[in-house]
């Protein structure tokens, strides 16, 4: 039976980092299968789903990364992944929508929005913001993949959306994904 374990790693950006896992991972004899990874201003972080080998457990994967990580200054955490979670499951034709939100930046923002979509049953399975703009005018950006179980509880979710605009001071574009396949 495969065992699996999740991995998050970051530290300060630079050159390598990408690299320097896969290989450690590739030496431990562990297979990615999973990744997201990217940029926060001057860290970079990630998060692995890796295939296990036999004999090592995800207790002991962070221990045995260690000599690994330590010359790039490298935070690891790891942890088994149920098997439940790690299995490939079809996909299911759930509808999928792309939210983005383009505003002045204030506290509140993610909090609000994720509220709502929580409010609404939605399931934000993806997110990404930044903040641009110069120090004096910040505008802060963000980035949603949600799923609905049902394509018309799109429609009240659109509606709440829409009354956050004015609360929140930022524009707001609620669509459908016509589909998401992996």
């Amino acid at each position: 039976m495969d065992h699996f374990a999740i991995i998050t790693a970051f530290g300060p950006d630079r050159p390598g980092i990408v690299a320097l896992m896969a290989d450690s991972l590739h030496q431990l004899g562990c297979n990615i299968e999973d990744t997201c990874m990217t940029r926060l201003r001057g860290e970079f972080t990630m998060m692995l789903m890796v295939r296990l080998p036999e004999g090592i457990v995800a207790e002991d994967l962070g221990r045995r990364l260690t000599p690994f990580t330590t010359p790039l200054d490298l935070a690891i955490l790891c942890r088994a992944m149920p098997d439940q979670a790690a299995s490939r499951q079809t996909p299911l034709e759930i509808p999928t929508f792309m939210l983005s939100v383009y505003g002045a930046d204030h506290p509140g923002i993610v909090a609000q929005v994720a509220r709502t979509v929580a409010q609404h049953q939605g399931n934000i399975t993806d997110m990404n913001t930044r903040v641009i703009g110069s120090g004096d005018r910040p505008i802060y950006v963000m980035v949603m993949e949600v799923q609905l179980q049902e394509a018309q509880q799109a429609d009240q979710l659109r509606q709440a959306l829409e009354q956050l605009k004015p609360l929140l001071g930022v524009d707001l574009t609620f669509r459908l994904l016509e589909s998401v396949t992996f």
